[in-house]
């Protein structure tokens, strides 16, 4: 499989950086390599796509941002969840899981279903 469009990531980078933060906080970069890397050749996002939307979801209220020491010392930017991502977060869920059935049914039963 080739790697996704943008127009067809469009409006799921949001999904996808808040499925990452419900597990953990993390920095931009860090975020960044997390997505390609756990999309298998997949995506191939650069940060210039991933800050704008964080910074989106930071005047939502949908995450909050911290900055902490690195391991190198230098300061960081964390990003992690609000109460109100955790909210949006669990509705995305719900509207992915519908999306789903719906290509299942409509595009054909030979889509397989990611993992929970």
């Amino acid at each position: 499989m080739s790697i996704l469009k943008k127009s067809t990531l469009d409006g799921n980078i949001e999904t996808l950086l808040l499925a990452l933060l419900a597990e953990s906080p993390g920095y931009g970069y860090q975020l960044v390599r997390d997505l390609n890397e756990r999309a298998d050749g997949l995506l191939k996002l650069g940060e210039g796509t991933v800050y704008p939307v964080l910074h989106r979801m930071e005047e939502r209220g949908q995450i909050k941002a911290y900055w902490s020491e690195s391991d190198t010392g230098r300061p960081r930017k964390y990003y992690r969840l609000s109460p109100r991502g955790k909210r949006v977060f669990a509705e995305k869920q719900q509207q992915w899981a519908g999306l789903i059935q719906v290509m299942q049914k409509v595009v054909g039963p030979g889509l397989s279903t990611p993992p929970a």
